[in-house]
């Protein structure tokens, strides 16, 4: 593989994926994202020198139907894509594959387009339990990938917040044992591997489908599942989403801000996932 480890961004949003693969020294070669306000903080983190220098697409649909996903064939290692969660989150109304934000199909397509080595999605964790899972799994089967997945929140990597998405590593199954160049600096984070079984096997068999295929796994946090939020001891624990700015006035775009800040991922967990999963 290259020296430097080219990335495909879908759904950039504000950047905060960006980030976490930046720590990993990935090289991005072009942003996919449907919001203007966080097209513009794209644009000026190029400007300022902290991402690469790349093509900032639209409408992840536009994207495929355009023919512009096919010219990234055989110059990207990894498509990286947290893409919306609203279908499959436990506050929506769950309409999985039914809801028009369902962006997957328009995921895989990109997939199956660039035929990158390497994936790593993002969603949250009721996608596990949602009935969705396990298309997505056969999916990226059916495209030539074999998966893993690993729940992660801020709190595993030492944030006062919890944050749980769920990441899933999809690997093009003759790669072989060679691997992605990144980072060493682990940050430590304790980890307990669980293997996928036949239904009834396993005590999550009835949260993780079984796919028939011995190569996908599913990872959880041993962190702080049961904890609760409140703080005690000095501890900083947030017991609330902290305070920024809901009702001032005069910030520019503030309904823009805070959306790209509900929407966006933590660096330092997007780069953790990758390097547990890797």
């Amino acid at each position: 593989m290259r020296s430097s480890v080219n990335e495909l961004s879908l759904f950039s949003g504000a950047g905060g994926g960006l980030l976490g693969t930046k720590l990993l020294g990935w090289r991005h070669v072009g942003y996919v994202e449907y919001e203007r306000y966080c097209q513009q903080v794209i644009a000026q983190r190029i400007k300022d020198g902290i991402l690469s220098e790349a093509p900032i697409f639209g409408d992840v649909r536009e994207f495929v139907q355009s023919g512009a996903a096919k010219k990234y064939k055989g110059f990207v290692d990894v498509v990286t894509a947290g893409f919306p969660c609203q279908p499959f989150s436990v506050a929506g109304k769950r309409k999985g594959k039914e809801d028009e934000r369902n962006m997957w199909p328009s995921t895989i397509q990109i997939i199956r387009d660039v035929q990158p080595r390497y994936a790593l999605l993002e969603n949250v964790p009721g996608l596990l339990n949602s009935g969705y899972f396990q298309e997505i799994l056969g999916s990226l089967a059916q495209a030539g990938y074999d998966a893993k997945w690993i729940v992660l929140g801020a709190d595993d990597v030492g944030a006062p917040h919890r944050r749980k998405r769920l990441w899933i590593k999809a690997t093009m199954a003759d790669t072989k044992s060679e691997q992605c160049n990144v980072s060493d600096n682990h940050t430590g984070v304790s980890m307990e591997r669980e293997q996928v079984s036949e239904p009834g096997n396993s005590s999550r068999s009835d949260r993780i489908p079984n796919t028939g295929s011995e190569r996908l796994e599913g990872w959880e946090s041993s962190g702080r599942e049961s904890e609760e939020h409140s703080s005690s001891s000095g501890s900083c624990w947030w017991s609330t989403e902290p305070n920024v700015g809901r009702v001032a006035n005069g910030v520019a775009s503030r309904v823009d801000r805070l959306k790209a800040i509900g929407n966006g991922q933590v660096p330092l967990v997007v780069a953790q996932a990758w390097e547990i999963l890797a």
